[in-house]
This record gives structure tokens, C-alpha cells and sequence, in this order.
């Protein structure tokens, strides 16, 4: 029976740095769900979910942070389980772009988390004023997430809608039907 493992790692961004994790999956003839990768400041931070037998799944476990001492790689793993299969009607993307301010994450996560819809991705970015050549530092900020059948998806583009026109934002929002 296939066991799944979450592996995180955060070290400083270098070539090879990430390889190395999955040099270590394959190694042990696991199998690589999901992974991502996003650069923070000058830290590199992985984050996958892998399948394999038991035996291969604890050598991970056992070898990950032994790999992480020595390479200056802070590793953290959490034993999980398939995704549960959804029905899932529809993708949604979101965009939102405006002058930088406290609080715009929260308010678009609190949005989806008052409809009790689960994010699959979301992307935050400060760009600084000078790199934008803008007087003010800009936000940008994008979000998927899968939707059921059960959704309103003409009610949730209009309180999206009224949501950036209260935020003072430009925001789109984009709904693809899934076939499968």
C-alpha cells in the first residue's frame, strides 16, 4: 500500500539546492505528486508531496534531515494522505493589483474563507516603488482554487467585484469549466 509524505525545505537559493531533495525521492523510488518552489529574499523554500512504499517513505524520513545538516537545509516532513477525490465543477483564478497596503492578503483569504472555499494556490508580491517607478510600493496578489457545482459562480464574480470596488483594487476574476 502507498504511503505519502510532505516534505518542506528552506535553505539559501544556490544551483542544485533543490535537486538534491529530489535526487534523495528518486533515490528511494518514490514518486513525486506536487512540488513547488518559490524564492523569499535570498531563502529557497520547497515543499512536495511524494508516494511510495512504507519502507522507502520512512528512509526518507530518516535520510532527509541528515541531507539538510549537511547541506545548511532546514527539512521538515509530515506523514499524509491522498487528496480526497472531488467533483470539482469549476477552476478559478483571481488577480488583484494595487498600491501596497496592510491587510489585502486577509481580506481576499478571508473572502474565500467566509464561503468556505479552500485555495489551492496563492501568490503575494510586494514590488518595490522604485523597480515600478510608481510612487508607491505595488501589491500584487494571485489565488486558483476548484469549485463544486454547488457555487453561484455569477453571485461570487459579483461580491468579488464589490469586494475590490470596497478595497479600491483592480481585480479579475476567472472561472474555467473542468471536464473531467
Amino acid at each position: 500500500m502507498s504511503q505519502h509524505l510532505v516534505i518542506t525545505a528552506i535553505g539559501t537559493d544556490r544551483p542544485g539546492m533543490c535537486n538534491q531533495i529530489v535526487h534523495l525521492v528518486s533515490s528511494a523510488e518514490c514518486n513525486i505528486l506536487d512540488s513547488r518552489i518559490a524564492i523569499f529574499g535570498s531563502e529557497c523554500t520547497l515543499s512536495m508531496h511524494i508516494s511510495g512504499i512504507s519502507s522507502a517513505i520512512t528512509r526518507i524520513e530518516s535520510l532527509l534531515p541528515l541531507l539538510g545538516q549537511d547541506n545548511d537545509i532546514i527539512t521538515m516532513t509530515k506523514r499524509t494522505t491522498p487528496p480526497p477525490q472531488q467533483n470539482n465543477f469549476y477552476n478559478i483564478e483571481i488577480t488583484v493589483e494595487a498600491e501596497d497596503r496592510l491587510g489585502l492578503t486577509e481580506q481576499f483569504t478571508q473572502f474565500f474563507a467566509d464561503k468556505s472555499i479552500g485555495l489551492a494556490s496563492l501568490s503575494a508580491q510586494t514590488i518595490d516603488k522604485s523597480t515600478s517607478k510608481l510612487s508607491q510600493d505595488q501589491f500584487h496578489i494571485s489565488i486558483t482554487a476548484k469549485l463544486d457545482s454547488d457555487i453561484d459562480v455569477a453571485m461570487l464574480e459579483t461580491e468579488f467585484e464589490h469586494l475590490c470596488e470596497k478595497l479600491l483594487v483592480k481585480g479579475s476574476i476567472s472561472f474555467t469549466k473542468n471536464n473531467l
